[in-house]
C-alpha cells in the first residue's frame, strides 16, 4: 500500500522557544516533536486514534530512529526514514535506547494519525539537533511521499524528514512513527491488516546500549500510478575502501532535482559527536543518461560506525 503526499511542516514550536540561539557559536539542542528517544513520534500518532488510547511504549507504536546525521550551515536536507531501522538484526534503529518498552513488535507499518497540524496522516516524524556541534533547525515540508507499510504481508513502510539548518555546522537524526498489526487496528488503518494480533504481552523490558552493526538497506519509495519516485540506499563504509553504485528510475520515469547523499554517525553512547571528530567521506555524485546516478564514495576518516544515505528523485518521463 503505496501513497505519495506531502507533508505541510508543523508548527515551528521550538522556533518560538530557542530563537535567540540561531547564529549562536555553541546551542543547545533543539527539537520537534521528539520525546525520549523519538518517543513523541507514537505518542502524538497516538493522541488522536479512537479512544486516545496511553499505552505503554511498544505496546501499539514504536519510533524507527536514525543515527546522528552531519549537517553543515545554512544547508537544506532531506533524510528517508524507514520502520525496517526497527529490524534487530540491522542493528541500526536507536529506537531502544535505555527506554522501557513493551516488546510487541514487529513494527512494519508507518502509524496512521489524524492531526490539524499535519496534512500526511503516515509521515509522522520528529527531529532534534545534537549538541556536538552548533546547528540549529527549522522543519522544512517533506515531499518525497510514503510508502505506507503493510504489518499482515510484513513489509516495511518509510518516509521522511527535511529540516533547514540556520546555525552553525553540527549533527541532527529524526524519527517515525510505525506500529504493529494492533496498532493498524486501534488507529482504524487497520482495514488492510487482516492477520490478527493476539499476542502474548511480554514483560516490560530496558533496552541496553550496544554497539551499532551498521549494514546496507534500500528505502525507496514508488508510486508508479502517479509516475513518481523517492529513491534512497545506505551504504555501510569501511574506512578507506571505496564503494561505487548506479541508481536508476523505475521503467518510464527520469532522473528529477539534483543528486544528494547524507552521512550518519552511530557512536556507541548514542550521543551527538563533537564536530571535530565527525567522520569524513569522499562523496562523488555523477548523473548518468536521464534516469540513472552514480556514486563513489570512500570513508578517510572515522571514530564511529558510518553510513551515507545516497538520494535520487525520479518522475514521469
Amino acid at each position: 500500500m503505496t501513497k505519495m503526499r506531502t507533508r505541510a511542516a508543523l508548527a515551528a514550536l521550538p522556533l518560538a522557544l530557542g530563537a535567540l540561539a540561531v547564529g549562536a557559536t555553541s546551542a543547545s539542542a533543539n527539537t520537534n516533536q521528539w520525546g525520549d528517544n523519538g518517543s513523541q513520534t507514537c505518542y502524538f500518532v497516538e493522541s488522536s486514534w479512537p479512544g486516545s488510547p496511553d499505552p505503554e511504549l511498544g505496546t501499539y507504536c514504536m519510533q524507527s530512529v536514525t543515527g546522528w546525521i552531519q549537517i553543515n550551515s545554512y544547508a537544506t536536507q532531506n533524510q528517508q526514514i524507514s520502520c525496517s531501522n526497527n529490524d534487530s538484526s540491522s542493528g541500526l534503529s536507536w529506537s531502544l535506547d535505555g527506554q522501557a518498552y513493551d516488546n510487541a513488535g514487529p513494527w512494519y507499518a508507518l502509524g496512521y494519525g489524524v492531526h490539524e497540524l499535519s496534512s500526511d496522516d503516515y509521515d509522522n516524524v520528529g527531529w532534534q539537533s545534537g549538541n556536538g556541534g552548533s546547528a540549529y533547525l527549522r522543519e522544512e515540508t517533506w515531499n518525497g511521499g510514503t510508502t505506507t507499510g503493510n504489518t499482515a504481508s510484513g513489509q516495511y513502510g518509510t518516509g521522511g524528514a527535511s529540516v533547514t539548518n540556520l546555525s552553525g555546522n553540527g549533527y541532527w537524526q529524526t524519527a517515525i512513527a510505525c506500529v504493529n498489526a494492533a496498532g493498524a487496528s486501534a488507529s482504524g488503518q487497520g482495514s488492510f491488516e487482516r492477520r490478527s494480533h493476539a499476542f502474548e504481552r511480554p514483560s516490560t523490558q530496558v533496552a541496553h546500549t550496544a554497539r551499532t552493526r551498521v549494514r546496507d538497506r534500500k528505502l525507496d519509495i514508488v508510486d508508479t500510478a502517479h509516475g513518481k519516485a523517492s529513491l534512497a540506499r545506505e551504504y555501510a563504509l569501511k574506512t578507506n575502501v571505496t564503494r561505487t553504485d548506479t541508481r536508476t528510475c523505475p521503467t518510464g520515469m527520469v532522473r528529477k532535482g539534483k543528486l544528494a547523499y547524507t552521512v550518519q554517525e552511530f557512536p556507541a553512547n548514542h550521543k551527538a559527536p563533537k564536530w571535530k571528530d565527525r567522520s569524513l567521506v569522499n562523496v562523488t555524485m555523477t548523473p548518468k543518461g536521464k534516469n540513472g546516478g552514480i556514486v563513489e564514495m570512500t570513508l578517510t576518516k572515522a571514530k564511529n560506525p558510518t553510513v551515507v544515505q545516497f538520494q535520487m528523485r525520479c518522475g514521469k518521463a
